[in-house]
């Protein structure tokens, strides 16, 4: 993993470009070009206040950066998963950095791996392009760790494999009891909405998810939270347009509501995926 390096102090944080969602519960994320290289800024400000959302976003802040840290441990040449990132000294780089953790995380920027159009990519691309997400998800379970809030943003591609991001609600399988029950409500798996643990299964099906709409090119458009627990619940349907429907098998495995009978052996379903494309 290549390390980052920036020039301390020469962030200014009033002139970068700051993303859309960076503001609530003193959450602020910033987007910066460093010597023609983008980079994602994730600082977070301190608790002034006892308001249970934001210590909770200044735990889970705090959980990611751990996570960072032991996952860069376990991670090997053969068996990827981060993209290059450092965790910053906020003080000693940022300029009107007051009131901040002392530490940022720095991430480079890397593109989607499931692109919005789908069309543009070549025919072959597409398996290669599942394959990958279940690879990076894979090294992620081997290293004993469920990332508990897969969605489409958090899947990226660089140098021809996948890498995952945020893991603000990531743990190892030890500790996941002891973790939020809190998820993306687009991608929650049923047993989440009964306030079941998380686990391998619940990664596999918000993959599951994700590879639908992909496919589909269509986003399901429930909006409320019971909305979307009758969605997982009891009305998901599979409907695969004529090119992809040689999936559904695979789908099916993925995103079956019984827990106990949805496949989380990733390894089997890249045999099936094999056999299939």
């Amino acid at each position: 993993m290549a390390v980052i390096r920036l020039q301390a102090g020469c962030i200014d944080l009033a002139t970068a470009i700051n993303s859309p969602k960076s503001q609530s519960f003193g959450r602020r994320i910033y987007l910066i070009e460093q010597q023609g290289r983008n980079f994602w800024l994730k600082l977070q400000l301190q608790s002034a206040t006892s308001s249970h959302d934001y210590l909770a976003h200044e735990q889970s802040f705090l959980n990611e950066l751990d996570c960072y840290r032991q996952l860069k441990l376990k991670e090997t040449c053969e068996s990827t998963l981060l993209l290059n990132f450092s965790i910053l000294n906020t003080p000693q780089y940022f300029q009107k950095s007051e009131g901040f953790i002392e530490q940022t995380l720095c991430v480079e920027d890397a593109p989607l791996l499931f692109s919005d159009n789908i069309d543009q990519l070549p025919r072959t691309e597409i398996p290669r392009r599942l394959k990958l997400s279940l690879d990076v998800l894979e090294n992620l379970h081997e290293y004993g760790y469920i990332h508990g809030d897969l969605k489409v943003a958090h899947f990226r591609y660089s140098n021809d494999v996948a890498a995952l991001i945020d893991f603000e609600q990531a743990s190892t399988i030890e500790r996941v009891r002891y973790m939020p029950n809190t998820a993306t409500p687009r991608y929650m798996a049923p047993e989440l909405f009964h306030a079941e643990p998380k686990s391998f299964a619940s990664d596999v099906y918000a993959l599951g998810i994700i590879w639908l709409e992909w496919l589909t090119q269509t986003r399901f458009k429930q909006k409320h939270y019971l909305d979307w627990a009758n969605l997982h619940c009891q009305s998901l349907k599979i409907d695969l347009p004529i090119q992809f429907e040689m999936l559904e098998e695979i789908l099916l495995m993925m995103l079956m509501k019984n827990k106990v009978q949805r496949c989380s052996n990733i390894y089997q379903l890249k045999q099936v995926l094999n056999q299939i494309v």
